[in-house]
């Protein structure tokens, strides 16, 4: 049966997506540890057909959007580890999205090792120093634009937001269409052989898309995401 909403991938019961801003496809499998020269590019039904659920491991499926690189897993992920972000935003600036089993879905944006802005989609943000793309703002006021009656549209609203930003849709079209996938084994994230220290910590360069990008912001969001500073909340 075909979906109705284009977002329905991220909506698995577990599913980890890193979208990083002027990383290559190589550097970005290297950095989750995964064997560049191993990984073929595949629909997605044919990787699920390949790898189904591994019993040890991740499938890891990378692919382009715009200026920036992403990687989406569905099972046993390793995406959401601290250090693994830490080292992705390395001089650049990494968007995570994390659905757990229980149903939460959250967002982190970091910028060169550092959490800059922290929620759970539906919720209010964690107190941050700065939150330089505003992105719980944009979704919340996206959301609330949105028809009434839609489930969930805190969801759908962060991917049109997202999309904006990169200036491609992030649909089920990109995420299940031909993408560069490899098979991760399981063990720890091998910092010191395949993170930075081996691959640099600055961006990989990338041709520009759709004019000029400001550190950060990839494509602008123009007035969508007007920079305020945070209030703490308080908690």
């Amino acid at each position: 049966m075909t979906s109705t909403n284009p977002w329905s991938w991220a909506d698995d019961q577990l599913v980890s997506f890193n979208l990083v801003r002027d990383r290559s496809l190589v550097d970005l499998l290297r950095f989750y540890d995964a064997d560049p020269a191993g990984a073929r590019t595949v629909m997605r039904k044919e990787s699920d057909a390949a790898f189904g659920l591994p019993d040890e491991g991740t499938v890891l499926r990378v692919g382009r959007a715009g200026a920036w690189s992403f990687c989406f897993e569905n099972w046993l992920p390793v995406g959401f580890d601290p250090g693994l972000l830490e080292r992705l935003s390395a001089g650049t600036d990494t968007i995570h999205y994390f659905r757990n089993p229980k149903g939460g879905r959250f967002v982190n944006h970091l910028r060169d090792g550092r959490d800059l802005e922290r929620f759970e989609l539906g919720m209010p943000p964690a107190p941050s120093e700065e939150a330089p793309l505003g992105l719980h703002r944009a979704i919340e006021q996206r959301a609330g634009e949105m028809e009434k009656g839609l489930d969930y549209p805190e969801h759908r609203a962060l991917w049109e937001v997202l999309s904006e930003l990169v200036g491609v849709r992030l649909d089920n079209a990109l995420v299940n269409g031909p993408l560069l996938t490899v098979l991760r084994p399981s063990g720890p994230l091998r910092y010191d052989t395949q993170g930075p220290a081996a691959h640099g910590n600055g961006p990989v360069s990338s041709p520009p898309v759709g004019g000029p990008s400001r550190r950060g912001l990839g494509r602008s969001l123009g007035p969508l995401i007007p920079w305020k500073p945070e209030v703490p909340d308080g908690r």
